[in-house]
Formats: structure tokens, sequence, C-alpha cells
């Protein structure tokens, strides 16, 4: 069979596959510093040519889009694998062993920057794509890539990309792998994710530092304008108080119930993947928490004095940085503008600035979607265990603008795992697991085209 050639190629090529993902990391790309970004386009759009893939690098208004695809048939069914090969900054620097654009192996895992968020991830399509050209002749479906360089800075071109490139970017449904396996190590299925509203709140005092005995009492402080002001946005549990800011979030229904009760949970080996000793809940309120409900952030807080010795001053500003996790049918103007009007009304000497991580809608794929059995299987097929259904990830992606913009459903598939510590210093990637996610993608190809081929997946054409 071709699946069984197609696997005996991906085994016999894993340092091959292992030194391409090792050159990928090796080039900064940190799109919120602009560090190395269109270079890396470059040297991805040369690995898809390599690779026997047709590649183009696309221009946006900000950072380039690689694109790549394999089409025979045009009335085929089409899959549209979606990645980002930017990163985050690698800063602190000094928490890293081992530099962080320098890939190094240690016990099983591959340590860098990128290596499990993204980068690692969309090569094992890439190398899915190319075991098939070498074993079968070609993939049984077509395939597109689309591989940007911001979404670690909010996807601000992504939907005005897709929008220039509609009818070149159709595609009958959009796979997605970013993020890690479930806690457990068990695969994973993710049809949704949160969305992000990014914020800067900035109080000012005085246009100078000043001495706190001297003007302590006289002297505004802003610290305590932001201190105040974020102890009525949020309660001590993390219920946030803002008027309205629930009002859009969709009741969890019976199906979403039942899935709920059934995900795996253990407490003290979820929280060790956050370098905890537990966690004080039970499954359903973890997983209602992390995928259905939104969750407000303080992400960082910058004022006064904090060197060695002691510098008693009443610092001039104060500014803290937020990002608000979001769910589906709400927005992030709607939310904006609630927050804005909550500010105006408890400190209007505050300025709330729409700048920080960005923004991004969340989105949703039903459970009910044909393909979603269809990848189970395949993932059955190729890691011997059924994968957890998740009904939403908790991060964001900027899926919504699949449905909203391209017309089409998104199915997140993530082969990092769980404790790859991305957005962390020592960022890593088991090999274990990017060798078994090249396998999956390689089996959800074939699996897909087995079901269109017996029209048991919705086709763009009818739509």
């Amino acid at each position: 069979m071709s699946i069984e050639r197609v696997r005996r190629h991906i085994d016999e090529h894993r340092e091959e596959a292992l030194d391409m993902l090792k050159d990928l990391v090796r080039q900064p790309s940190v799109s919120a510093q602009d560090k190395g970004v269109k270079e890396c386009a470059q040297v991805l759009a040369d690995l898809l040519r390599r690779l026997g893939i047709a590649a183009e690098i696309l221009p946006t208004a900000t950072q380039p889009i690689v694109f790549g695809e394999i089409v025979r048939d045009a009335a085929a069914y089409t899959l549209l694998c979606y990645g980002h090969y930017d990163v985050q900054p690698p800063e602190p620097l000094d928490l890293w062993q081992t530099p962080p654009f320098e890939p190094a192996v240690r016990d099983g895992r591959l340590y860098g920057r990128g290596t499990g968020d993204n980068k690692g991830q969309l090569i094992a399509h890439v190398l899915a794509a190319h075991a098939w050209l070498e074993a079968a002749g070609g993939p049984p479906i077509n395939l597109k890539f689309v591989f940007e360089g911001e979404e670690e800075s909010g996807s601000p071109s992504l939907a005005g990309f897709i929008r220039g490139q509609k009818s070149r970017l159709a595609a009958d449904l959009v796979y997605i792998s970013d993020g890690g396996l479930h806690p457990s190590g068990a695969p994973t299925i993710s049809l949704g994710n949160r969305g992000i509203l990014g914020l800067t709140l900035v109080a000012r005092g005085a246009d100078r530092d000043n001495h706190s005995g001297n003007k302590g009492g006289v002297a505004p402080n802003p610290v305590w304008m932001l201190v105040h002001l974020l102890s009525s946005m949020v309660d001590p549990t993390g219920r946030v108080l803002i008027e309205g800011f629930y009002d859009h979030v969709r009741p969890i229904g019976a199906t979403e119930q039942r899935l709920l009760a059934t995900m795996d949970y253990d407490p003290k080996a979820f929280a060790a993947t956050m370098g905890l000793e537990t966690l004080p809940m039970d499954g359903p309120t973890y997983w209602t928490r992390i995928m259905l409900e939104p969750y407000c952030n303080i992400n960082g807080f910058l004022s006064g004095y904090v060197g060695p010795g002691s510098k008693t001053i009443i610092p001039s500003t104060a500014e803290c940085r937020l990002d608000i996790r979001l769910v589906v049918d709400q927005t992030t103007a709607d939310i904006l503008t609630k927050v804005r009007r909550h500010v105006a009304k408890v400190d209007p000497r505050v300025q709330v600035l729409a700048r920080g991580f960005g923004t991004m809608e969340a989105s949703r794929t039903a459970p009910e979607h044909p393909a979603v059995g269809v990848i189970a299987d395949a993932i059955r097929r190729c890691r011997g265990v059924a994968p957890a259904i998740d009904l939403a990830s908790g991060g964001s992606l900027p899926n919504a603008v699949w449905p909203s913009v391209l017309g089409v459903d998104h199915i997140g598939v993530p082969y990092a795992n769980a404790d790859e510590n991305n957005h962390s210093p020592n960022e890593n990637l088991s090999l274990d697991r990017f060798y078994d996610g090249i396998h999956v993608s390689a089996e959800v190809f074939r699996a897909l085209g087995d079901a269109a081929a017996r029209g048991a997946l919705p086709r763009r054409a009818a739509r």
C-alpha cells in the first residue's frame, strides 16, 4: 500500500528531517522585534522548493507569507495547512541552558526558540507531503501551505492577505498544528481557540518623579491609580467585573457538557506542566475555564525603581499590560468599548491604549463536523490511542479568519509535547513527538482523501 511506503520513507529519513528543522530554528525570526523574519521566510521557501513543493514568498503590509502548494487536480479535495514561522522574543537569555538560536539535542528533545512554536509543527506537514511525493508520486489530496511571519504579533495582515488571495487559497478544510498535546501526553483535536485583546493602561502623575517623604500624600501616585483600577476590573476569584463583559458568552450546551465530563484530568500531572504542585479544582472546572470562559490577565507592570538598594520616589508614570482572552461570540471591539467605558468611570486619568499583543477573534468548529471523526480515526491508527477532543484551545490563533474570510472550517491537531515551554526559556520539542507529527500528517492526508472519495466530507462547491 502507498501509506506503508510513505511510513517507511518517514522513518528512513529522520536524520534529514531533524537537520531541516535545525536549519529553520537556527534562523531568528522574532516578529515583535522585526529580527530575521524576512530572512527566515527565504529559508522556509527554499526548503519547500528543495522538497519538491512549489513555493512563493508573498508580501503583505507587514511581514511576508510563505505560500506553497501541491495541486494535481483542481476539483480534488483540498486541505490548507496553516502555521507560523515567526517566534517569540527569547529573553531572558540568561535562563537558557543553550543559546536560543543554536538548536541543541538533549535527552531526546530539540531545544531552541521556535522548535515547538511553531517551526517544528509546520515543517511536519511539509515533510509528510514530501514523503508522499517520494514514496507514492504525490499525496491523495491537494495541499496548500500558508505560513505567516507575525502570528506572535497578532497576525495584523493575515485577514487582508486572505481576502486578496481568496480564489488562490480556496480549500475544503484548514488544518493547524500549534500548541501542545494533552498534559497526559495523549493526542488532541482542537476545534477552536480563545480570542485575545491586548491593552496597555497608562497612568500619569507629575511630570517628574518626586521624593516620597517631601511630597508623599500630596503628589499623585500613578501606581496606586492602576492598583485601584485593576481591583475594580477583576475580583479575587478572577471574575471580571466590567459591566456587560459576559453578555455574549455562549451558554454551555448538552454536547459540550458531555465532552467536559469525559475529558481526562489529573490535578498533579497537569500542574506539573506549569511548574506547580497541584491545582485546586475538578476536571470540568479546569476545562471550562481553559476552553469556554474568558479571562483577564496582567502580563506586565512597569513603574518606579526596583534596582539595587533603595530609591524612595513617587513614580511619575505607571504602565500595565493586559491580555484579555475571549470566547466565541465575544468580539474584541465590543470588549474594548466596555473596558474604556469602565476605566472612564472609575479613573478618567488613566489612558487605555489598544496595544500590546494585538487582537484575535475567538473561533470554534462544531464537534459534529464530519472531518473531526475522520481525523480522529487517522490519529488513532497512527498513535494507537483515540485523541481527546478539545472544544477550544486556551491560547489564541488567527483561526477566525478561515470561516469569516475564506468561508471554510478549521481543525487543529497539536503535535508538540505539553511541556514544550513555548514563549519561555528552554523551549523544546520532543523528537518522538516531532516524528509522530510527520506520521500523523501523512495519515491525515490519506484519511481525508479516502473520505472525500466516498463523498463523506463537505466540499467548498456545496457551500
